[in-house]
C-alpha cells in the first residue's frame, strides 16, 4: 500500500492549500482562468521574474508539500507531456527572428521537459533521485509508477507530480493534432507518497498503463480482478469521458473540472483523495485516464478508514 501523505494542486479550480476541494469544485466554463497563489511566498522575487508559469506552479506546489511532511524527499518523480511550452515558444521565436549567431541560452535551458523537476530540486536543495517522465497523456501515471517503485525500494518520502501548461498556439492544433472540445487549461498536482500510513486519508492500491489499449473495458476488468475487486465494488469512477458511466455507482468526468491538459489525471487523484475524505463510507475510487485514444491509465485509490 502506498499512502498519500499530502497533496497540492494549482489549477483553474480554487484548489491550492485547501483542506478539501471536493465541495468547491465547479464545472469549467469556456472562459476561465488559472487560479494562482501568491508565488512570492514560495519563490524569491528575483527568481520569480525569470520563471514561467509551469515552473512557478511546480516549485510552489512541491514546497507546499514539503512543509506538510516531516522528512525531506528522498526521490522526486515528475510527469509532463509537453513540458515548458512558454519557454519553448520563446526560444523558437527568438531563433526565427533574431539575426546574428549570439542567442541567450536562458529560454532554451528552461524549455526542456526536465526543467520542472530540476528546478524543484534546486529550490529545495534536494540532491536525491530525480526523474522526469514524458509519455503524452500517460506521463503522470508513469511518473507515479516510478514513485511507487521508489517506495518499494525503501524510500520513505517520495514526491510525485505532474504539470502542463496551455499557450494560445495550442488552439491552432485543436483540429489536427489535439482533437478535443474541452478548453485548454494549465495545471500542476504534486503529492507525497510513503509506505507508512501516518495521518493519510487515502492510499494508492495500484497503478497501470496501457499504450495500446484496443479493448479498454476488458483491460479495466483485468486490472480490477488483479487487485482484487470489480466495478461493482468501486464507489466512484473518475474518468476523462463517459465510457464507463453506465457501470458506475457514482461517475464524474474529471475533465469537466480540470479542462484539457495531458497530465490532468494527476488532479483526478486530488479529487479522489478529497472525495474519500468527505465520504466516510466510500471505500475505493477508480481513476480511468482515457484522455487519448488507444492509451489507458488506471489508478486505484483506497480509503484508509475501511478495511479491505
Amino acid at each position: 500500500m502506498y499512502f498519500i501523505q499530502h497533496i497540492e494542486s494549482i489549477t483553474h479550480q480554487d484548489s491550492f492549500q485547501k483542506d478539501n476541494i471536493w465541495n468547491e469544485l465547479k464545472p469549467l466554463e469556456a472562459e476561465n482562468a488559472l487560479i494562482s497563489p501568491d508565488y512570492k511566498n514560495y519563490i524569491p522575487a528575483a527568481a520569480l521574474r525569470r520563471l514561467s508559469t509551469i515552473l512557478r506552479m511546480g516549485i510552489a506546489a512541491s514546497k507546499a508539500c514539503q512543509e506538510k511532511v516531516p522528512n525531506e524527499f528522498d526521490a522526486i518523480s515528475v510527469g509532463t507531456a509537453l513540458g515548458c511550452l512558454t519557454d519553448t515558444e520563446k526560444f523558437l521565436v527568438t531563433i526565427n527572428t533574431v539575426s546574428g549567431d549570439v542567442l541567450s541560452p536562458t529560454a532554451f535551458i528552461q524549455s526542456t521537459h526536465n526543467t520542472i523537476s530540476g528546478q524543484i530540486s534546486l529550490d529545495l536543495k534536494n540532491h536525491a533521485y530525480n526523474m522526469t517522465h514524458t509519455q503524452n497523456a500517460l506521463s503522470f501515471e508513469v511518473a507515479l509508477k516510478d514513485g511507487l517503485l521508489c517506495v518499494d525500494e525503501g524510500k520513505n518520502s517520495v514526491l510525485v507530480g505532474a504539470a502542463d501548461e496551455a499557450i494560445p498556439f495550442l488552439e491552432r492544433l485543436r483540429e489536427s493534432l489535439i482533437q478535443t472540445a474541452l478548453p485548454f487549461t494549465t495545471g500542476a498536482t504534486f503529492l507525497v507518497v510513503s509506505g507508512e500510513k501516518g495521518n493519510s486519508t487515502a492510499a494508492i492500491e495500484a497503478c497501470e498503463v496501457y499504450f495500446a489499449a484496443e479493448n479498454p473495458k476488458e483491460l479495466v476488468n483485468q486490472f480490477l480482478a488483479a487487485n482484487p475487486c470489480s466495478l461493482d465494488s468501486i464507489d466512484l469512477i473518475l474518468e476523462a469521458g463517459s465510457d464507463f458511466k453506465s457501470a458506475a455507482k457514482n461517475h464524474v468526468s474529471f475533465t469537466d473540472y480540470s479542462g484539457f491538459y495531458q497530465s490532468a489525471s494527476a488532479f483526478a487523484v486530488h479529487m479522489a483523495n478529497d472525495w474519500l475524505l468527505q465520504n466516510s463510507t466510500g471505500k475505493r475510487v477508480l481513476i480511468i485516464n482515457n484522455l487519448e485514444s488507444n492509451k489507458l491509465g488506471l489508478t486505484l485509490i483506497r480509503s484508509n478508514e475501511v478495511e479491505a
